[in-house]
């Protein structure tokens, strides 16, 4: 091996891009078209982020060594940091083929896999990773998430503090310690993490980003919606800021003005900020929102909303526009001052009519939501099954509805014993009809899914299930949520276990259905 490549990866090891790409520089200027020095220079690039030329010596190295599985696992990088997740699967893919034994290719590939929502095949990947290489702690942390290994997470983190300690440049590791930390409840060591890591490097995304997800889940909310506009700059996430001919809207009064309000994440968030609208229209003339095309008619009645836009349909001329979510940080949203004057999402009349001989059994009738959509990267932590809901059987006279949808919804064919369920799945097509069987119900028990956020924003009662750490609107050890009034909240003791907070809620149930409560 060339004395320049040695000197090229030592750098790269410590983190001292410059030096290695020097080193490697001066090898290619001797020997043009070298392999494992174009191979080094594509991964030099991916450790700076820097996409063309990191492509451009890939392709490079791929045409020097076509039998070298590096230079696959490099552009896999690439691709995933990018947000191109189909082509970052199959350069690991065929990495591996070239390469069978690359622990951290499989890892990596499991990753890609995780965000495309193929969870089953993502686990097989992280798990075949340490077989090969039980101490990567990429892959130990990936297993803790998944499957709620806790001698994983542990693992992990001993890689993660070698890794941080062998290599001062190295902030991404203490970002990812700090996200194990997190995920182990162990938050004051999570925020110290994050903090060092930003320390190393300022202006890392990741770290802020990371960051944000804590202080908004400890209740930090004027430190966390700050960190939290990083999450633009964060490649994996793939939400790049809209670029439109209208500024960013500050939160200043515009009279006679439109501000476009825009959504960018999932129903459920959605659902949650669009109770802004109303605080916007205090400040300008016209409020334009444009969300998901399923909740577009939902949303077209919430106050303050003039115009509703289906994603992908034409947009009318703005003043000024906001993604929703940054909403909190323009109004300097606390702990105590979320706003709420009222429910905001408000169901169609008619349907609402039409659907209460759907729901009319006498006694307590209960809403159930089990699971979320399979896809989603954290469904195994928030989701449970019916059969796991049966001691809520327990509330006599109570008569249960089930709104679940998606695969999950087969279950309602078999309910735990005791239980009478009413499946409702073949009459909601939409928001707009479960929003309607809501209004008709006495309570929703559910999980963390968009349901929760919809029964929420319609002033309903409903209760959450939620995993040991859940989404940070749900924050640490309470019982109830400043978003939600009318919501309750029932939480796991122990990671995966869904024992206590069914108890809980089925105690308070059965309260509830004899009229003590």
């Amino acid at each position: 091996m060339s004395v320049l490549l040695q000197e090229a990866r030592r750098h790269r090891e410590r983190g001292a891009l410059d030096e290695a790409r020097r080193c490697c520089e001066a090898l290619l200027a001797s020997e043009p078209g070298h392999g494992d020095a174009s191979e080094l220079m594509a991964a030099i690039a991916a450790d700076a982020g820097q996409f063309a030329e990191g492509l451009r010596w890939a392709q490079a190295a791929i045409a020097a060594n076509p039998r070298s599985g590096a230079p696959y696992f490099t552009l896999g990088r690439l691709y995933q940091a990018e947000g191109r997740l189909e082509d970052a699967a199959q350069s690991y893919r065929r990495c591996l083929s070239l390469s069978p034994e690359r622990a951290s290719a499989h890892n990596n590939l499991g990753s890609v896999l995780q965000l495309l929502g193929k969870l089953d095949l993502a686990l097989a990947s992280y798990r075949r990773a340490l077989e090969l290489d039980p101490s990567l702690p990429q892959a130990n942390q990936n297993v803790a998430a998944l499957a709620r290994d806790a001698a994983a997470a542990e693992a992990a983190i001993a890689g993660y503090q070698r890794a941080a300690q062998a290599n001062p440049q190295d902030a991404q590791a203490l970002v990812d310690l700090g996200n194990t930390y997190r995920e182990l409840g162990r938050h004051s060591e999570a925020l110290e993490s994050f903090a060092r890591a930003l320390e190393r490097s300022p202006s890392l995304p990741e770290a802020h980003f990371a960051r944000s997800l804590e202080l908004l889940l400890c209740g930090d909310y004027p430190q966390g919606w700050e960190e939290y506009e990083w999450r633009w700059k964060v490649k994996a996430l793939n939400t790049p800021l809209r670029k439109l001919d209208a500024p960013l809207w500050d939160g200043r009064a515009l009279p006679g003005g439109t501000v476009l309000l825009h959504a960018e994440q999932g129903f459920g968030d959605t659902l949650l900020f669009a109770r802004y609208a109303s605080l916007v229209a205090e400040r300008c003339s016209r409020v334009v929102l444009e969300c998901q095309s399923e909740l577009a008619s939902l949303l077209a009645r919430t106050p303050g909303v003039h115009q509703v836009v289906a994603a992908g349909h034409a947009l009318p001329p703005c003043d000024a526009h906001l993604p929703l979510m940054s909403l909190p940080r323009v109004f300097r949203t606390t702990l105590d001052s979320v706003p709420w004057t009222g429910p905001y999402v408000l169901p169609d009349a008619a349907r609402a009519a039409e659907s209460a001989r759907l729901a009319s059994a006498p006694g307590l009738r209960v809403g159930l939501v089990w699971a979320g959509r399979p896809q989603q990267g954290d469904d195994r932590k928030r989701s449970c099954s019916l059969a796991m809901m049966a001691p809520l059987a327990r509330a006599a006279g109570a008569t249960f509805y089930s709104l679940q949808k998606g695969p999950p919804a087969s279950q309602a064919a078999a309910p735990p014993r005791g239980m009478t369920l009413v499946d409702l799945e073949s009459h909601i097509g939409d928001f707009e009809d479960t929003a309607a069987l809501i209004a008709n119900l006495d309570l929703v028990i559910t999980v963390d899914t968009s349901v929760a956020n919809l029964a929420g924003a319609l002033g309903r009662p409903t209760w959450v299930l939620l995993s040991t750490i859940p989404d940070w609107r749900y924050h640490l050890g309470r019982e109830d949520t400043p978003w939600y009034p009318a919501m309750r909240l029932f939480r796991q003791s122990q990671p995966g276990d869904w024992t206590a907070p069914l108890d809980q809620a089925a105690r308070a149930l059965a309260t509830l259905a004899s009229g003590r409560g």
